[in-house]
């Protein structure tokens, strides 16, 4: 059965697809700018007032180090909740999955932290420029060992990733391409910690590379394979799978591919085109979009408006099996129901329950104001319906099968608990207390629920 989404269930897709989930307000403003209005200012990021990096300058040497991962890490966190831009949050997250840049070999901070600036300031650009950007970044020249590749003793490793995980894929491209991509980057080095191009280490002599023969250098090839149709799919499919839904249709992908080889390989009109396809509204990309951890943990915050120490999430998205700056290997992470096992499943309904009952004091890690964020007191106990379509609407409007709304509101029609022992008829303090609990119960098995980790 088709689900067509309304106006305001469609804005609230595209915020979770686009971002990370809106809090209430947020969601409020949106739906007030309406479906063109809130794409429009998603894909514009520089329309929007944010000053979050004058923040971490304000930061460093205090609360925040450059040089500690972990801090790092916490700021990249610490903007995914707070920004008013989250689009281009999230499509930085999209190339660090492709790039698949790692810190554990890198093995420097303060070089992962400006690997992640440059890709979001290379977000929405060329894929030609966001690929020569990347690839003379210092980071990826230690990630894959561009720093020792030389003319005598070519090192393939980024030649060979170009090829098979960044552009072409796998069948498109022959061993020959490989080792004359390795030629071409010789040179490519680092002086200390910057891009270095080390014109005594580069192979100037003819190389053949995809029918084209030459003295061919980095720049040739990034130029060639950013126009090879291949490589027009894989970015695109990638896209699409990262926003939609995964292994979406030729007839889906065609137009997509369309806009990327006739725009230029402009990665904004091509996420514009998947976010205004019919595609992205459809069944399969609502029900088959599993939520990746950084995408549950970071929307659940932002939709229980919830207070959080964001250092404390960072051991809670690597057991969840996705620890930002330190991707798996070069491949990334695979994504889809890869983060789905009963390992994982327990780690989401574990972190589920403590955000829904962090109050706020010593050792919640942070605190949700269940009332307040749902506009109830506890004499809406006694409408179930509503009080389950409150909670629904507070998570982003997540659909539940009709066994699982069921459910939830016999959930809401159990006796209130109080403490073991408990006799007499509870004041009015005792009263709220159990509603909150129940409150926030309904909140837990929300975001446990199956339906809540797709869409």
């Amino acid at each position: 059965m088709a689900h067509d989404l309304s106006e305001p269930q469609r804005i609230a897709l595209l915020l979770r697809r686009a971002g990370f989930a809106a809090r209430p307000g947020e969601l409020d403003y949106y739906q007030q700018l309406g479906w063109d209005g809130a794409l429009n200012e998603l894909l514009h990021p520089d329309r929007v007032q944010e000053d979050l990096d004058s923040l971490l300058t304000s930061l460093q040497g205090s609360l925040l180090d450059l040089q500690n991962i972990e801090d790092v890490q916490t700021w990249w966190l610490y903007r995914m909740i707070q920004t008013r831009r989250p689009l281009l949050e999230k499509l930085t997250l999209f190339w660090h999955g492709h790039f698949a840049v790692a810190n554990y070999k890198v093995n420097n901070p303060l070089l992962m932290h400006q690997h992640i600036q440059l890709l979001r300031d290379a977000a929405f650009a060329r894929f030609d420029d966001v690929l020569l950007r990347v690839a003379r970044d210092p980071a990826m020249l230690i990630w894959l060992d561009g720093a020792s590749n030389h003319r005598n003793a070519p090192n393939e490793n980024f030649g060979r990733e170009l090829l098979e995980l960044y552009t072409l894929g796998i069948g498109n491209y022959a061993e020959a391409d490989v080792k004359a991509a390795a030629r071409a980057f010789t040179g490519w080095n680092l002086r200390v910690t910057d891009f270095y191009f080390d014109e005594n280490q580069h192979d100037a002599g003819d190389k053949a590379f995809l029918g084209q023969t030459g003295n061919l250098d980095g720049t040739d090839i990034i130029a060639s394979v950013v126009n090879q149709s291949a490589t027009a799919q894989r970015i695109v499919g990638k896209l699409f799978a990262f926003f939609a839904y995964p292994n979406p249709e030729p007839e889906v992908l065609a137009p997509l591919v369309e806009v990327y080889m006739g725009t230029g390989h402009d990665i904004s009109q091509v996420v514009e085109a998947i976010l205004r396809s019919d595609a992205f509204v459809s069944d399969r990309s609502q029900f088959e979009h599993v939520k990746s951890p950084v995408e549950y943990v970071v929307g659940s915050v932002r939709m229980l408006n919830a207070t959080v120490r964001e250092r404390d999430l960072i051991p809670i998205v690597r057991a969840l099996g996705q620890e930002i700056l330190n991707p798996p290997n070069v491949a990334g992470w695979p994504g889809g129901m890869s983060w789905i096992n009963p390992s994982t499943l327990l780690s989401r309904w574990n972190f589920a329950a403590r955000l829904t009952s962090a109050r706020g004091q010593a050792g919640d890690g942070g605190e949700v104001k269940a009332e307040a964020l749902l506009g109830l007191s506890a004499p809406a106990l006694n409408d179930p319906p509503g009080l389950v379509d409150s909670v629904l609407r507070a998570v982003g409007g997540v659909e539940l099968d009709p066994e699982a709304h069921q459910a939830l509101m016999d959930y809401v029609t159990l006796p209130l608990d109080y403490p073991p022992g408990f006799t007499g008829q509870p004041n009015p303090s005792q009263q709220q207390s159990a509603a909150d609990a129940r409150l926030r119960g309904l909140m837990l098995l929300t975001l446990a629920s199956s339906d809540y980790q797709v869409g």
